[in-house]
């Protein structure tokens, strides 16, 4: 696949994402922002638990599929790197519009590091 296609789907999915993080936003606001590292790295192994198991048994008994999970991947990923440079905070310090702010700004930071590494690797 060319930079330009890889390119594309990358902000193809990363909208998918947003969007569900936006509505997450609306109906919680940034709770997660009192979240410490070692809870969203529970968060992550969960969902990549959940991936596995999913794979393995072939079967989601509440309907939900893999794609989900990824998704949640994603977002707790960006959460993640929110937190790793502004820290936690004991409440939620930031309102939805900053936090959409700090998503993109992770989210261009990550479309960048993988267009270099394309670049680098000839789009492996």
């Amino acid at each position: 696949m060319d930079k330009t296609g890889t390119e594309q789907q990358f902000k193809d999915v990363i909208a998918e994402c947003r969007e569900l993080f936006a509505k997450k936003l609306h109906d919680y606001g940034a709770s997660w922002r009192i979240l410490r590292p070692s809870s969203l790295t529970d968060q992550l192994f969960i969902k990549a638990k959940r991936i596995r198991s999913l794979e393995i048994k072939g079967e989601s008994l509440v309907g939900e599929g893999i794609r989900p999970e990824f998704i949640a991947i994603i977002n707790y990923g960006i959460v993640g790197l929110i937190q790793l440079e502004h820290g936690f905070s004991d409440t939620v310090d930031i309102d939805s519009g900053e936090a959409l702010a700090l998503y993109d700004t992770n989210a261009r930071e990550a479309l960048s590091l993988m267009l270099k590494k394309n670049h680098d690797y000839d789009v492996a």
